[in-house]
């Protein structure tokens, strides 16, 4: 029974994720992207802060089967006021969808190219981020960190994403999101190699600070150049669902690559591959076609009225 709960649990957190976002998108319109996914991650970020903090105080106090049953009464609740939003209006320009499983390949492939590169972006971010998290204790352990100072430093880069959401916003008020996509990949491609060049905790907790920023903010831009197709008339139906596989398919990807790689060359080499691997994956997606390499903005500020 156990067995088969999770499989559902899991089967509805993939399909929620991918549904909210896509709901969140079409009732906005996709417009002002980066304030709005700005706003949108930051209040994930606040969800899954509040659920594990309420979770394990109410497992402590009440046990593991009441702490399930109060932390599941909510999104009950919630489902029930989804029956009051708003008509969303149907895109202008939807996505062909022919019957059965050819049909839905065939619509993925019609997905815009920004959609593909937004999601390599957070396949991007997820391979690196778990990459680091799987196996950056054993590399500390070799080169003299304590294990407090890799949770530390762990515990800094989690804290680091987490900030920036709430606060990018604003950020993305003044500073176009194409913009900080561009230098976010690339700062955190370079703070990942940078890992095992200078292994001291001060230098570290510089790097892991950016690579927390860095993935942060990715996680608002990404979002938001999916948003930003909709706001051209576009369905973001399965847009949303790519994109969320990405997230998926990191999460997999990047303990098992970097586990293969580092049994290969070791822990250090292990993190510079992975990170020149992903930037390389990123900017060949990125050059492939005219509408990606628009996103490729080094410098781009906006005005508050954009």
């Amino acid at each position: 029974l156990v067995l088969v709960l999770t499989v559902v649990h899991g089967y509805a957190f993939g399909a929620l994720g991918t549904i909210n976002l896509a709901a969140t998108i079409d009732l906005t319109g996709g417009k002002r992207a980066g304030v709005t996914m700005g706003w949108y991650t930051a209040s994930l970020s606040t969800g899954y802060a509040v659920g594990a903090f309420l979770g394990g105080a109410l497992a402590d106090r009440f046990g593991i089967g009441a702490a399930l049953a109060v932390l599941g009464f909510p999104p009950a609740l919630a489902a029930l006021a989804v029956l009051r939003l708003p008509p969303i209006a149907a895109p202008e320009h939807e996505v062909a969808r022919g019957a059965g499983l050819r049909g839905l390949l065939a619509a993925h492939l019609k997905v815009d190219s920004r959609v593909w590169l937004a999601t390599v972006v957070v396949l991007y971010i997820n391979v690196i981020s778990d990459a680091i998290d799987s196996f950056f204790a054993l590399f500390g352990l070799a080169v003299g960190l304590p294990l407090a100072a890799s949770g530390a430093l762990k515990g800094l880069k989690s804290s680091a994403a987490t900030f920036i959401r709430f606060i990018s916003a604003g950020v993305f008020r003044y500073v176009d999101h194409r913009t900080v996509n561009f230098w976010g990949v690339i700062l955190m491609g370079v703070s990942t190699l940078l890992i095992p060049v200078l292994p001291t905790f001060a230098v570290l907790v510089v790097l892991f600070a950016i690579n927390g920023v860095c993935r942060g903010l990715l996680r608002v831009t990404s979002s938001a150049t999916v948003a930003e197709v909709r706001s051209e008339g576009h369905d973001v139906g399965i847009a949303s669902g790519v994109y969320n596989a990405g997230l998926d398919i990191g999460g997999i990807l990047g303990p098992a690559v970097g586990g293969v790689v580092a049994n290969a060359v070791g822990l250090g080499a292990m993190f510079q591959i992975v990170a020149l691997g992903s930037m390389a994956l990123y900017f060949a997606v990125a050059l492939s076609s005219p509408r990606a390499r628009a996103t490729l903005s080094i410098g781009r500020s906006r005005t508050v009225a954009e």
